[in-house]
């Protein structure tokens, strides 16, 4: 009796440690490459190491059990179980490290048009003026950096341009790829087609609108300008304005595609 039903005891045993295993070693390599790959790949990502955490590690234990019960029931032999676990560990590890790369980024935007008027800084000081002071009044829990307004005058003498209304035919956006095969190469969306004015901040022909014609035609680059401050220091982002300039020779092939 005792000698027939010892392989039928010690059948859940080896289920157990074959589907025990399995998770393991799949729910480690997804929680290993998740929460590592983020932090290697993409060190400015704010929930990186959550990819470990909350996804690949719970999918990979979950593939795990569902491996080593498969491969228990089909009752392969142990080379070929070993060589299964290994793919499906493989298989983990590159998916979950290519979705731990960094997406591409926003560069800039591209813009065709013409130049249908230009302004000095100062033009636009009482409306600016307004502005900051309709963000200050609804943000509270911050307290504006002091003589914001008096520190105007400072900021137009320190970046000498000028604010140029453009109107704008078309337009695209660059992005910067940041994958290790393709990092520091851009991409670009397609055109899409506009009709509107719209006002940016220039300085590439200097602080007087001698230097830009009105009806001048060109592809320009329009950025934004980092600034910690609040309200802002830099002129571009206290006028709340993309600077602008002609569009680099290492973007012209890319955009004329």
């Amino acid at each position: 009796m005792n000698a027939k039903t010892a392989p039928d005891q010690r059948l859940p045993s080896n289920v157990f440690m074959s589907v025990a295993a399995s998770a393991t070693v799949l729910g480690g390599v997804g929680f290993a490459c998740g929460f590592f790959g983020p932090m290697v790949f993409s060190p400015d990502a704010n929930q990186g190491p959550m990819l470990g955490l909350f996804i690949t590690g719970p999918v990979g234990t979950l593939l795990g059990v569902a491996l080593g019960i498969i491969l228990r029931a089909l009752d392969l032999r142990e080379a070929i179980a070993s060589g299964a676990l290994f793919a499906a560990a493989a298989t983990i590890a590159i998916v979950t490290l290519y979705f731990s790369m960094p997406a591409p980024r926003y560069y800039a935007d591209v813009v065709e048009g013409e130049v249908v008027d230009c302004a000095p800084p100062g033009s636009l000081r009482e409306q600016t003026f307004e502005y900051w002071e309709q963000r200050i009044a609804k943000v509270t829990w911050a307290a504006p950096r002091a003589r914001w307004k008096e520190d105007f005058d400072r900021m137009a003498a320190a970046d000498p341009g000028v604010v140029l209304e453009v109107h704008v035919r078309r337009g695209r956006k660059l992005y910067e790829n940041r994958k290790p095969w393709d990092r520091a190469s851009f991409a670009a969306q397609p055109w899409t087609g506009s009709d509107a004015p719209t006002r940016y901040f220039a300085r590439f022909a200097g602080g007087s609108c001698t230097g830009y014609p009105i009806g001048q035609h060109a592809t320009y680059l329009a950025r934004g300008e980092s600034d910690k401050l609040w309200p802002p220091e830099v002129l571009s982002n206290f006028l709340g304005l993309q600077v602008i300039e002609p569009l680099p020779a290492r973007f012209r092939d890319l955009v004329a595609m």
